[in-house]
């Protein structure tokens, strides 16, 4: 069994930093991440992506632009409402509007 000191001498066990708005920001990862949380039945998951590449995108925009009110994508990143599909249809579309394509 490894100790905790090994570990930091070693570098297992530890987490490594990442920058979550270079993978967020890409839309292929973020929709291929999406359809393997939906096949896997993980609808949870599956809205937790979409909320958190939302999380990179300017709110004014996502409701001129793609006509997603202010308090549906406010809900969606909180949690506190599960989204119907008419809005995860809508997010979907905005997200490959709005992201790169990696």
């Amino acid at each position: 069994m490894t100790s905790r000191t090994d570990r930091k001498k070693t570098g297992k066990g530890r987490l490594l930093d990442h920058d979550t708005s270079k993978t967020l920001a890409n839309s292929e990862l973020v929709f291929k991440t999406f359809m393997e949380c939906l096949e896997e039945g993980d609808a949870d998951s599956a809205a937790e992506v979409l909320a958190a590449s939302l999380r990179h995108l300017n709110k004014t925009q996502l409701e001129k632009r793609h006509h997603i009110p202010r308090r549906s994508t406010y809900n969606l990143l909180t949690g506190k409402v599960a989204p119907n599909l008419a809005l995860v249809a809508k997010v979907c579309k905005a997200l490959r509007a709005e992201l790169p394509h990696g």
